[in-house]
């Protein structure tokens, strides 16, 4: 392939704390503004104005947090799942995120190769295309054709981008402003914990490598969940080449039936609750950018930048906490919530009380057929969020053991994610499978467990 001639490197993230201050200094003063105009005296409705003043204001966040990058756009993906509780033309916006940010230019990413590979792009593959067809908070992914002819997806990360990370995170109250614009009383300062302590490791390309390698051992011959395979010889620690994956985005299953709407989701339900339980692993990044929908009712499960593991006394942990809710015995239930840490002990309010208001987290589960609906997931995000008022109360006494910090993405990504498909299923059963070791509850199961005889699915 002839690569174009160089040419100077532009769209380069911001680093610089002051820079990165200022930046959603002036969207919150944007936004200010925008709301001020509203009050004033016009032909259109007031709620007309408002409407279109939030509509405006989404467009700014989600192309302000696309400029940035980094931890600020790691904070709009997650918002954009906050499904029910963010306003919908502002998820709307901030769902774009996932995969269509703005990218970096070319001269960039040759930058990259050069400093990694000694080597051009054009040097390295048959086919490089220089437009990216997914740009992320991280890095961006181009298409590819290796010299011996493999279609590959090549993820490259911005330079510069974990300066800019270092930058936001140590300016947490840009985190809380900028989730805090639309999302009132949502606990912006916990959500900025979470990005601290989990988007460090996101960084190293060596180590997702290391981790996607991991799944795909565990899956391998899974009739519905693929991981695609690692060029180890084409990665580098800013560089992560792996199998393309001809498909579907997930936002293409919003227009089929329920029947196709439910097998993918539960496909992704098994995924992330079925590595917890069976392999101690957790693929914390669940939003719809790192699905793909392929023929056959497959799911290919593309990024595992963000991977948690668990021992065996962890994830009994988790177990016993299911079976005494399953079972109704929530004494018991309270105790297994401090064993794992996720309850302080002594907290002083009613196990009924406690129940009342932790049970949202658990909601999918309480029944044998659960619909996931944007109401729903607002609730269990809403709950886990709240900061004020007598769940806030509770909220002082709950805790995010260490190693845990991004097992909470559960109640963000996953339960927005199929509240998005709006979807039903009998989670319960699943689950069942797993902490009870019941046979499988869905021809899913089934199927799984006759394609990998004697293998936990």
């Amino acid at each position: 392939m002839t690569m174009p001639s160089p040419r100077p490197a532009s769209n380069r993230i911001p680093v610089d704390r002051l820079r990165r201050t200022a930046i959603p200094a002036g969207l919150a003063g944007r936004a200010l503004l925008r709301w001020l105009r509203t009050q004033l005296p016009s032909s259109r409705s007031k709620e007309e104005r408002q409407r279109q003043a939030s509509l405006k204001t989404g467009e700014d966040v989600a192309r302000t947090m696309g400029e940035m990058k980094g931890a600020a756009m790691k904070l709009g993906q997650v918002m954009s799942l906050m499904t029910g509780v963010v306003p919908e033309e502002l998820s709307d916006r901030l769902s774009s995120l996932h995969s269509q940010a703005p990218p970096m230019a070319f001269g960039l990413v040759e930058q990259v190769f050069q400093e990694d590979f000694g080597r051009s792009p054009g040097e390295i593959f048959r086919h490089f295309e220089t437009r990216p067809f997914a740009a992320a908070s991280i890095g961006q992914v181009h298409r590819a054709e290796t010299r011996d002819g493999r279609q590959v997806a090549v993820k490259v990360q911005y330079p510069g981008v974990a300066a800019a990370i270092d930058a936001d995170l140590a300016n947490v109250g840009l985190v809380v402003g900028l989730g805090n614009l639309f999302a009132r009383g949502l606990d912006g300062a916990a959500i900025a914990s979470e990005l601290r302590e989990g988007i460090s490791a996101e960084l190293d390309y060596t180590r997702e490598a290391q981790n996607q390698e991991r799944f795909g051992r565990l899956y391998e011959d899974h009739p519905f969940i693929v991981v695609p395979a690692v060029v180890r010889e084409l990665s580098t620690a800013r560089i992560l080449t792996q199998d393309y994956v001809e498909g579907l985005p997930l936002r293409a299953a919003k227009e089929w039936d329920a029947g196709n709407r439910n097998h993918v989701a539960e496909v992704i339900f098994r995924f992330a609750f079925g590595s917890i339980y069976r392999h101690g692993l957790f693929n914390g990044d669940p939003h719809p950018g790192n699905y793909v929908l392929m023929p056959g009712g497959k799911v290919a499960f593309v990024d595992y930048g963000c991977v948690a593991e668990f021992d065996r006394e962890t994830v009994e942990g988790f177990a016993s906490i299911i079976r005494a809710l399953m079972e109704g015995k929530l004494d018991e239930w309270r105790a297994a919530c401090e064993n794992v840490g996720i309850l302080h002990r002594g907290a002083p309010f009613s196990t009924a009380e406690l129940y009342e208001h932790m049970h949202w987290f658990w909601a999918p589960i309480l029944e044998d057929t659960v619909h996931f609906t944007r109401d729903l997931a607002a609730e269990m995000v809403r709950r886990n969020s709240q900061t004020t008022g007598p769940g806030g109360e509770i909220n002082r006494y709950c805790n995010i053991p260490p190693g845990m910090v991004f097992l909470t993405r559960i109640n963000f990504g996953l339960a927005g994610v199929l509240a998005g498909l709006d979807t039903e299923g009998p989670w319960r059963g699943i689950i069942r499978e797993y902490v009870y070791g019941d046979p499988p509850a869905t021809a899913i199961g089934r199927m799984a467990a006759g394609a990998m005889p004697g293998r936990h699915v």
